[in-house]
């Protein structure tokens, strides 16, 4: 017998972001850090330098807050991207951390979006750190 839901996607982006959170130096040097919220195709991990981090979780903190802003060429930081990205279809957050060819969203239920940005939160110094000792 072969179970149909063998490719089951109801892990929360809390567990996920907790088994796919790394720190890395980019090919240029720069200390990034990389997680998935979700898995699956349509999706990819959210990766962008450390300095952008607390930037980043700030903005999707302010998008907890206050909603979802209207939408507007340039290039953009991670939490700017967020802001630009962000919408809300089917109970579902979605949102890019960078344009182009082969950017994927973080998809997050929106009963879970809160505690998801607490989580990033609390990983804020720890990130930092761990980048810290990436470029020494």
């Amino acid at each position: 017998m072969t179970n149909i839901f063998t490719d089951s996607h109801d892990e929360s982006p809390i567990t996920i972001i907790k088994q796919t959170m790394s720190v890395s130096l980019s090919d240029d040097g720069v200390p990034m850090v990389s997680f998935a919220t979700n898995r699956g195709k349509g999706s990819g991990a959210q990766s962008m330098p450390i300095a952008e981090f607390a930037d980043y979780v700030s903005a999707l903190e302010a998008i907890v807050e206050s909603g979802i802003p209207e939408e507007e060429n340039r290039t953009y930081t991670a939490a700017e991207m967020v802001q630009r990205t962000i919408s809300q279809t089917d109970g579902v957050i979605s949102f890019r951390v960078r344009d182009g060819k082969g950017s994927k969203p973080a998809k997050i239920p929106t009963d879970s979006f809160s505690e998801t940005v607490e989580l990033l939160r609390s990983t804020v110094d720890a990130v930092k750190s761990a980048g810290d000792s990436l470029s020494k």
